[in-house]
């Protein structure tokens, strides 16, 4: 099945749906609660730091390790591979004559397919966390990292029980399925041999390893078979307790959002065992390799060894909320499991995964490793599109239109006009279009027949009596869709006794490029963009009324210039003074009162909450008072990133229907929002269902409304 068959099977899954819509929700507050009275950014850095290590470093803490485990009676062994790995752990196995092998839930033997492994050398594994165990069971594989059955209702996994037992199983008596579970597995521990775990942190100076759990499975798993094998990846190595402390501080909280996990086991050496001859439990710990040791010295990759296996990255993810785990995922699922697919697995199916990111950057905002997964996915898109390239369009797009200013400029006036036939009180109606039914989903703003930057000069007109002056950047939306934004943040600053100057050309910042995979491309018009933009030396600020454009002139430009230092020069000089319009006038304490008696909501643009770093609700509430209503999952993304509400479409139906939803619930008139995307988007959807409530960016309120 292709991707495009996998995502409109979840999209079509009512279920699926339900569940991740529920848990998404009720994970959030958790999270919050969780967190709250911590300094979450400051033990993010703690721990990222601790775990910012080299091969040569890690080397040297497993030869560490292995001096103290061996010292205390333990078998310590260096799998390079998967087929190493089951390999050493079927031996074990059949050493001990086993029949049974119980297994704690463990990521690192799905990445290694070790349950396949060992059912086709006569062995019989069994799961006994109880989603792993209830998926084994149906012969699927985990939808998430922490919380493998999470795309199953009780109904269904109700089903599963009488199909297996054969028992009689009401679908809502959840107590009985327990106590079902608990008769049907409890016995395994006491059959098997051999027992199977993971480990969450492997303490250097101690030898000695952390379990967390909420079932208990884990300790019973490593306690009674007379045989204990611990599966691991060098990347759960740590220095000492106070490290393996942080760790396990933060991985409830982020996986959860509990407080605390219900078992944390630390199992160190031999232990006692009754059920072997010699009175002492064999224990084994296998390091997996598997390319890992390599990737401690990559440039990027070696981030992605800072991850503590939480599924964050997933939880807070709009894509994985419409889609799940087995669509967006391969065996590690969402956003790190795109990045470790690269990494251990299938570099093609890598490279459908990293597509599936929507580039919201909230994976990386929330990672309690402190792991930059947008930014090191970003990179592998760039690499892997490379490798199998870009739709021929798209690369037309990139490379020869929107990065030559007179091509666009001749471009979207020729759109003007064979926009014609779909279009309706000045809206593009797809359903007029020949683009298939899937993608009419919302009603979208025509292209305007005259430009930002041609209106530019006829409404700017006190230059020579301003005191201060600013450089505004429009970017493409508001030059070619959106010129009345620009409008209205001009005659605002003009108010204020601010000259607004723009660039001498229009073109695109790069991002749509970059995202898009295509590297070189984006690198060429950040270029052509800097040979349009004066020195910032000379402005009191650069101004955006886009936070993608903001944040590509923030991060892109210094990152994709560094070869070229002249550039390079001008791109950190643009950075440091990069501001959205709002931030710029609270940052002047311009008092602004709003006239009129209308109900305002706010949507926080991904870039602007997580690129700029930061939000208008506090602004808004301070100026509108009562009539502000705040907005639930006011920082979740709207779906639109661009043309991944083309290429995706019915993910990004689903992320905004959510969006809409919440918006529809605060009785609000205007929905106000930083980004002309994100009015393209909520004003798109809103229109298409024929909801009165009005959208607005912010410089156009400021304009209407003051």
């Amino acid at each position: 099945m292709n991707l495009d068959q996998k995502i409109r099977n979840s999209l079509n899954d009512k279920i699926l749906y339900k569940n991740l819509k529920n848990f998404a929700s009720s994970y959030k507050i958790s999270r919050k609660n969780a967190f709250d009275g911590l300094d979450f950014d400051q033990l993010v850095a703690d721990l990222s730091s601790r775990k910012s290590r080299n091969r040569a470093q890690i080397n040297e803490l497993f030869e560490l390790f292995k001096k103290n485990a061996t010292s205390s009676g333990a078998r310590v062994y260096q799998a390079t591979n998967a087929v190493d790995a089951c390999r050493y752990i079927t031996d074990v196995c059949k050493k001990h004559n086993t029949e049974y092998i119980v297994k704690s839930k463990s990521m690192t033997s799905e990445e290694i397919k070790l349950n396949e492994y060992l059912e086709k050398n006569g062995l019989k594994p069994i799961e006994t966390d109880l989603g792993e165990w209830i998926l084994q069971i149906a012969g699927e594989h985990p939808s998430h990292m922490v919380m493998p059955a999470i795309h199953k209702s009780r109904q269904q996994v109700a089903e599963i029980f009488r199909r297996y037992t054969g028992e009689d199983i009401a679908d809502d008596d959840i107590d009985k399925m327990v106590k079902i579970a608990r008769k049907y597995l409890r016995d395994y521990y006491f059959k098997a041999m051999v027992g199977i775990t993971g480990a969450n942190v492997a303490v250097a100076k101690a030898g000695v390893i952390g379990i967390v759990t909420n079932e208990g499975n884990g300790r019973l798993t490593s306690t009674v078979p007379p045989v204990h094998i611990v599966l691991l990846g060098y990347e759960k190595l740590v220095a000492d307790f106070d490290e393996a402390l942080k760790v396990i501080k933060l991985l409830p909280k982020a996986a959860t959002g509990q407080t605390i996990s219900t078992y944390l086991t630390w199992i160190k050496g031999q232990n006692s065992s009754h059920k072997n001859p010699q009175g002492i439990k064999e224990t084994h710990f296998l390091f997996l390799d598997n390319g890992r040791l390599d990737f401690f010295d990559h440039p990027i990759l070696k981030e992605a060894l800072k991850c503590i296996r939480c599924g964050s990255c997933a939880n807070i993810c709009p894509a994985y909320e419409m889609v799940g785990g087995h669509t967006f995922g391969h065996i590690y699922i969402g956003a790190i499991g795109s990045i470790l697919t690269r990494m251990y697995h299938d570099e093609k199916t890598a490279h459908e995964l990293l597509k599936l990111c929507i580039g919201c950057k909230a994976c990386s905002k929330f990672c309690p490793a402190g792991i930059d997964l947008q930014s090191i996915i970003s990179e592998l898109n760039i690499e892997t599109t490379e490798k199998f390239g870009l739709p021929a369009a798209k690369k037309f797009i990139y490379r020869k239109v929107i990065a030559n200013p007179s091509i666009f400029k001749t471009t979207m006036k020729i759109g003007s006009f064979l926009q014609i036939p779909i279009i309706s009180k000045d809206k593009i109606h797809l359903s007029k279009s020949p683009l298939p039914k899937d993608k009419d989903f919302r009603v979208l703003p025509s292209i305007s027949r005259v430009a930002f930057s041609e209106i530019y000069p006829k409404i700017d007109t006190n230059k020579n009596g301003m005191n201060k002056k600013i450089f505004f950047y429009p970017g493409c939306a508001v030059e070619y869709f959106y010129p009345y934004m620009g409008k209205a943040l001009v005659k605002v600053l003009n108010r204020f006794g601010i000259r607004v100057d723009i660039p001498t050309k229009q073109v695109c910042c790069g991002l749509p490029a970059i995202h898009a995979g295509d590297g070189n491309a984006g690198k060429d018009t950040i270029s052509k963009n800097l040979d349009y933009m004066p020195d910032p030396s000379n402005y009191d600020a650069v101004i955006v009324l886009c936070p993608s454009c903001g944040m590509a002139i923030k991060e892109d430009f210094p990152k994709q210039m560094k070869e070229d230092y002249t550039k390079l020069n001008l791109s950190k000089k643009l950075s440091e003074k990069i501001i959205s319009f709002r931030e710029y006038l609270e940052k002047l304490g311009v008092d602004l009162k709003i006239n009129g008696n209308v109900k305002v909501t706010y949507h926080t643009p991904c870039h602007q909450g997580r690129g700029l770093g930061s939000s208008a609700e506090s602004y808004l509430k301070a100026i509108l008072g009562e009539n502000f209503i705040p907005l639930k999952d006011s920082d979740v993304c709207c779906g639109f990133g661009g043309s991944y509400s083309i290429d995706f479409a019915g993910i990004s139906k689903g992320i905004l229907d959510k969006k809409i939803e919440n918006i529809i619930q605060t009785g609000a008139d205007i929905i106000l929002t930083d980004c002309p995307g994100c009015v393209m988007q909520i004003e798109g959807g809103l229109l298409k269902k024929s909801l009165d409530i009005k959208v607005m960016h912010i410089s156009t309120f400021l304009d209407s409304y003051i």
